[in-house]
């Protein structure tokens, strides 16, 4: 039995009785409350796959995944966004694979908010690193293409100590990849904690109404390192900026970081 079938098994059971006793509100990785506004507590934003070749099975399994949540319900169309910007567009949320250069991470993900909500969210998949050796494998692919796509619908990390490797989720921070290539228990329990409400509207506003991925554009593209991202506000265990925000034609844009672990970051003034 793997790694992932054996913890699971017994993380499922764990969760089992935690849910009984304490419901989804065990759960503690949200990103900072972030989330999509909803009718009835189903998040619905449009996921545009924008990548090429063999991504394309990858975003259709990480989304698989996530939509087995009761409050995720997305559809996946293929677009055609220009995928070095990966360019937002309200409602929806936008993957995009390129040669992004060496810009020291794997993969990244940005929310742009508005009233409170998330409105558009964007994911980027650096070819640069892992076209590299140590990162050229389906886990490393698959891990971080889940984990970006997480971020996006207000998922926080589980664990963010890349020198451990404490659940089989693709919610964490390990440099063990196989086994975490998938959401687990509590990732679903933790979607159950930020989208167990209704508050009216719909979370693809805009987003429906012209057709798949015919929202309205924001102009705004995430860019690709700390002097596009903005101000950091948040670290990992190594003391590395992963969390950034900056302001945009009356958005708020956050942007989460997925370093490669083997690459120093520069430090950033502050």
């Amino acid at each position: 039995m793997t790694k992932r079938n054996i913890v699971a098994a017994g993380a499922a059971a764990v969760a089992a009785i935690a849910m009984v006793a304490s419901g989804p509100g065990l759960a503690n990785h949200s990103w900072n409350g972030y989330h999509w506004q909803t009718v009835s507590g189903t998040a619905t934003p449009l996921v545009v796959d924008n990548t090429v070749g063999a991504w394309k099975p990858r975003v259709a399994l990480a989304m698989q995944d996530w939509n087995q949540s009761q409050h995720i319900d997305s559809q996946l169309t293929t677009g055609t966004t220009n995928q070095k910007r990966c360019a937002m567009t309200q409602g929806t949320i936008q993957v995009c694979n390129a040669s992004y250069g060496q810009t020291g991470w794997l993969g990244i993900a940005s929310i742009s908010l508005s009233g409170g909500h998330i409105v558009a969210g964007s994911t980027k998949l650096n070819d640069t690193y892992f076209a590299l050796q140590q990162y050229n494998t389906e886990t490393w692919k698959q891990l971080v293409t889940c984990q970006e796509i997480g971020h996006d619908y207000g998922l926080g990390h589980q664990n963010e100590d890349f020198s451990t490797d404490l659940t089989t989720s693709c919610m964490e921070y390990t440099s063990q990849p196989s086994g975490n290539e998938h959401p687990d228990s509590h990732d679903y329990q933790q979607l159950a904690a930020i989208y167990n409400h209704g508050e009216g509207g719909s979370s693809t506003s805009g987003g429906s109404s012209g057709g798949p991925g015919k929202g309205k554009p924001l102009g705004i593209e995430p860019g690709n390192g700390p002097a596009e991202w903005g101000k950091a506000i948040g670290h990992d265990k190594a003391g590395r900026p992963n969390e950034y925000v900056r302001n945009f034609n009356g958005y708020t844009i956050i942007t989460h970081v997925t370093w490669a672990p083997h690459v120093k970051v520069p430090e950033v003034r502050h």
